[in-house]
């Protein structure tokens, strides 16, 4: 006998994080790759194996991290099925985008949270770049089109109409790089879009 409970709400738009605990919840590299998984596909549901399956290795090792990134209110159950006196949970991202508050930078454990956040982010872009240009994955050579590396830093003083122009570009790209396309393959992505202190040169 199968019975089965199903939750209709879509996710949200966006989630502001207030909560340290949220922080720490995604700095761990497997937690954000479960978010990401989920974030392909934000209106279906994952079970623990069909996560396993995209991200590699077993099932078992991601129930202690569903759990936790549900608790801490990042991901929920979209719907339950009991087969056999077993209860399968289907989840699901609760927004497309997190925020993190900005009054929680003003130091701290939250504060410090972010930072690990950061280097977890960032310490894997590094380590799958090393590893690809290892492999020949990628080339350096900025000629060779689809296994080239594409790096680049910038800053200016930008206006509010400008600013708009490059949050919506890098929103479109975000949603370009995480489409999931039966023939494609596997590419990364990772951009930072800030405002900066002024430096010693007097900037306002």
């Amino acid at each position: 006998m199968n019975v089965q409970r199903i939750v209709n709400d879509d996710p949200a738009e966006a989630m502001v994080l207030g909560d340290v605990e949220q922080l720490r919840a995604l700095a761990d590299p497997l937690r954000l790759e479960i978010l990401d998984v989920m974030g392909q596909h934000p209106d279906r549901g994952w079970t623990a194996k069909e996560v396993a399956a995209r991200i590699g290795g077993s099932q078992t090792r991601l129930y202690r991290h569903l759990a936790l990134l549900e608790e801490r209110g990042l991901i929920r159950v979209s719907s339950t099925r009991v087969v056999s006196g077993i209860t399968e949970r289907r989840y699901q991202v609760a927004a497309l985008n997190f925020r993190i508050d900005r009054l929680m930078m003003a130091g701290g454990a939250a504060e410090a949270a972010v930072n690990q956040v950061l280097d977890v982010v960032f310490e894997k872009a590094r380590a799958e770049i090393l590893a690809g240009v290892r492999s020949g994955l990628i080339d350096v050579d900025p000629t060779r089109g689809p296994t080239r590396l594409v790096m680049t830093t910038a800053r200016g003083r930008l206006s509010a109409a400008t600013i708009h122009r490059i949050t919506a570009v890098l929103d479109e790209l975000d949603a370009l790089a995480s489409r999931d396309e039966p023939e494609g393959k596997e590419y990364g992505l990772v951009a930072g879009f800030y405002p900066r202190l002024a430096d010693e040169r007097g900037d306002d």
